[in-house]
């Protein structure tokens, strides 16, 4: 058993040499997710400190203007849950690399390790408020951007996520505007996406994102599921950026950037 193991360990570092495949958290050659990565990833997971929500850390002392998913479009006070957007990670050094390697390079060894803790997330939050998933769904890039990359890492980290948790996911939400929300300012990301969804026969949904900053795509797209019949809109996102600082590729919180009004 330990030789075959052996083996099949020095085929995947030939493999990788030869066909160039790389660790999506280092760039390291490697088939997958290398063993650092894997480890750093676990750390930050289990720490403490990181977020559970967007808004877990800066809450009681800032208005980041996502506290509530559901009012704007349903006044009732509802579950909790439907108030915050789950995460999985803060947007650490590590995180950020493997969601761009993802987005921009089609590294799809990330998604085995961050839908699994997103995956984990949703969980434990269901099941503190005993709520039935009916349905995964995603928040789709433009047009453009999935010609461009030749996928949509939204919808590939729902289908997986759905997959974990053993939901149907379908591409209810369409988006009607073309611009994209990287590379924009905190005004312009304020504004946000437009989505349209089909008719949804009073399900709860999960929609899922990979990175949420503002947390206006988020709230857009539950805002379109709602009016397109909805019982419940859970938003969830493999990262939140409220402590990240990029000049200095921090997640701590004593150097964490100021939200701006």
């Amino acid at each position: 058993m330990a030789m075959i193991a052996i083996l099949k360990t020095s085929f995947k570092d030939f493999a990788s040499r030869m066909f160039g495949t790389t660790c999506p958290g280092c760039l390291l050659i490697s088939s997958s997710v290398c063993k650092n990565c894997v480890e750093q990833i676990s750390q930050i997971e289990s720490s403490v400190s990181s977020p559970k929500f967007h808004d877990a850390a800066t809450r009681n002392r800032h208005t980041t203007g996502v506290s509530n998913m559901r009012t704007e479009v349903r006044p009732e006070v509802g579950p909790e849950i439907g108030h915050q957007i789950i995460v999985a990670f803060g947007y650490s050094k590590v995180v950020r690399q493997m969601i761009l390697s993802m987005k921009y390079r089609n590294i799809r060894s990330s998604v085995s390790v961050l839908g699994v803790a997103l995956a984990e997330r949703i969980t434990q939050e269901t099941a503190i408020s005993q709520q039935k998933i009916d349905l995964i769904a995603w928040a789709p890039t433009t047009a453009r951007r999935k010609l461009e990359r030749g996928h949509d890492h939204a919808e590939i980290l729902a289908r997986f996520v759905a997959k974990e948790l053993q939901v149907q996911c379908r591409g209810v939400l369409r988006r009607l505007t073309d611009q994209p929300q990287t590379g924009r300012t905190r005004q312009q990301r304020l504004i946000g996406p437009r989505f349209i969804s089909r008719p949804i026969n009073n399900q709860c949904v999960v929609v899922i994102d990979d990175v949420v900053t503002t947390g206006t795509t988020l709230k857009r797209a539950s805002q379109a599921l709602y009016e397109g019949g909805a019982k419940l809109v859970i938003c969830a996102a493999v990262a939140s950026t409220v402590l990240w600082q990029s000049s200095i590729e921090s997640c701590e919180l004593a150097k964490a950037r100021r939200l701006r009004p």
